[in-house]
């Protein structure tokens, strides 16, 4: 007899989000350093992960996710009034 070996790699994926509220009087410019800079953001978004569903595949082109070759993705958009990105960028 031959003794074969059959493997399967599945992957999921979590996603998660928020929405916040930022000061007037930071410029888009400094909005990375603003987000990178509040612990609080972190562990509010840390906390929805937690929570939140797995989704069967890679989760990319969700939401402007679309590094393949990173573990952990986390990117930020800044909404206009229709709640449509104008800009943003990864964290």
């Amino acid at each position: 007899m031959k003794k074969v070996r059959i493997s399967q790699r599945v992957i999921f994926y979590k996603y998660a989000q928020i929405e916040i509220s930022v000061p007037d009087t930071i410029q888009e410019i400094d909005l990375h350093e603003y987000l990178l800079q509040n612990e609080d953001i972190h562990f509010c978004l840390e906390n929805n992960l937690i929570k939140s569903n797995y989704y069967f595949g890679f989760g990319l082109d969700k939401y402007g996710m679309c590094e393949k070759d990173w573990e952990v993705e986390t990117r930020y958009d800044l909404l206009d009034e229709n709640d449509d990105p104008t800009c943003g960028g990864h964290l």
